[in-house]
């Protein structure tokens, strides 16, 4: 975004949304708060964009640094506001409030990971990863616990939280991280594993460390259950996943062997996908495929690759 375009978004410290919400940032109105950011239009809605409520989050941190009173009546009428935005605006606050009142903001992260608007749920799987980041030993202890929950959108936040802790400069995480999400690569709730498979292992995991997580994909493609297979499939359906095909090859392989349309069809996406950077090779395996008996409905499923015009 230019940075004229995101001061027409989110306006300046003298007129349009963002001096609203400092306006009653000095007049310690949480409401007020609320007020300006709903006051904006986010995808046809009442709302406000995520510069703005990020610039609202990092004034708010910065404002209430050393008052702890005022932080958290602050944060509790933010994280129970009716309004989704203040609530999102909530998770941004509670990061910078866990050294503090590490408890209460854990068990705020928890609530917010629950919430019924997906933007916060959202919010809250970021924050779950800020946290891990900044306290790795103890909030991985407690998302060991969170994923076995009954709860789908709890089980969901941890896979959220370790595609958001995955970074580059600390590749030495994740093993860690990978043994983590383990247990929830079975989890058959679709709302989990939309995010594993291709976001959490493709996009995060394999562009930290591609390695060991190529480690972990292998071992997996060969268990029994047809969850963690289609998880692996997926992880080379996405973008990062995509550019590792020489690896990918022969895990797809043998995955596109299994008799369960749901890795089938798996395999195929990833095959498309991995076909956009690696085309003849990719397209070369599809047509032996052709030829072989255990992998002919997977071929079949991926198609043929369509003329350019």
């Amino acid at each position: 975004m230019s940075p004229a375009a995101r001061t027409n978004e989110i306006g300046t410290v003298e007129e349009g949304p963002l001096s609203a919400v400092l306006a009653a940032l000095a007049r310690d109105d949480p409401t007020g708060v609320v007020a300006a950011l709903d006051g904006q239009l986010h995808h046809g809605q009442p709302g406000s964009p995520a510069a703005l409520r990020q610039q609202v989050g990092e004034r708010l941190a910065v404002a209430l640094a050393k008052q702890s009173t005022r932080a958290s009546r602050w944060i509790e009428a933010l994280a129970s506001s009716p309004s989704p935005t203040a609530r999102q605006v909530a998770c941004l606050l509670l990061a910078s409030r866990y050294p503090e009142d590490p408890v209460m903001v854990l068990r705020t992260a928890e609530m917010l990971a629950e919430d019924p608007h997906w933007e916060v749920r959202e919010a809250a799987g970021g924050l779950l990863g800020t946290l891990l980041d900044r306290d790795f030993d103890r909030i991985r202890g407690r998302l060991e616990t969170l994923r076995s929950s009954r709860s789908e959108n709890l089980r969901r936040a941890v896979v959220l939280a370790v595609k958001y802790a995955a970074r580059r400069d600390k590749p030495e995480r994740v093993p860690d991280l990978i043994q983590l999400i383990q247990p929830l690569m079975r989890d058959e709730e679709p709302y989990v594993r939309r995010n594993l498979g291709a976001y959490t292992l493709g996009d995060a995991l394999l562009r930290v460390d591609p390695k060991e997580t190529l480690r972990a994909l292998r071992e997996w493609s060969k268990d029994r259950d047809q969850m963690v297979r289609w998880n692996v499939a997926m992880a080379f359906s996405s973008a990062i996943g995509s550019f590792h095909w020489p690896a990918a090859k022969s895990i797809l392989e043998r995955l596109a062997k299994g008799p369960e349309p749901l890795v089938r069809n798996a395999v195929a996406k990833a095959m498309r996908r991995c076909r956009q950077r690696y085309t003849e090779e990719v397209e070369e395996t599809r047509l032996r495929w052709l030829k072989d008996r255990d992998r002919l409905a997977t071929a079949e499923l991926v198609g043929p690759l369509k003329k350019r015009s």
